[in-house]
């Protein structure tokens, strides 16, 4: 697995190269769910856009609330990553891009790469729903 890193600084590929890997493997790749089986599931295009559309949802709302306020939110997409993988409209693969930069999100420039990244992908994502 390739690790991300929420930073063009330190990976300036993160816009282009990483995020087209990213964008390959959410489209569809063999990987175990959380029980250790094998899976094959192609991300339904739909469902990655509407992850971002919540992630542009937080990044707008740093203008008029706390971080404090927004950050728990930000975080609770794992639990909805996790019901999408469950409902077989997302591959463990986008749950593993998802957790790792979920992670890393601690602030709002963090978020604001998060998108970015996130936008990065969406566009090389070919998906077929």
């Amino acid at each position: 697995m390739e690790k991300i890193i929420l930073d063009y600084r330190v990976d300036p590929e993160l816009f282009n190269e990483t995020a087209k890997y990213w964008a390959s493997l959410i489209e569809g790749d063999k990987c175990q769910d959380e029980y250790g089986r094998e899976r094959y599931k192609r991300t339904k295009k739909a469902q990655v856009r509407s992850f971002y559309d919540q992630i542009l949802k937080y990044y707008d709302a740093r203008e008029t609330q706390p971080w404090d306020e927004i950050e728990p939110f930000v975080k609770m997409l794992n639990s909805k990553v996790a019901y999408g993988v469950t409902r077989e409209v997302l591959n463990c693969r986008f749950a593993e891009m998802m957790a790792q930069c979920i992670a890393q999100v601690d602030s709002p420039e963090k978020l604001k790469i998060f998108k970015l990244f996130f936008e990065a992908v969406l566009g090389f994502y070919k998906g077929r729903d």
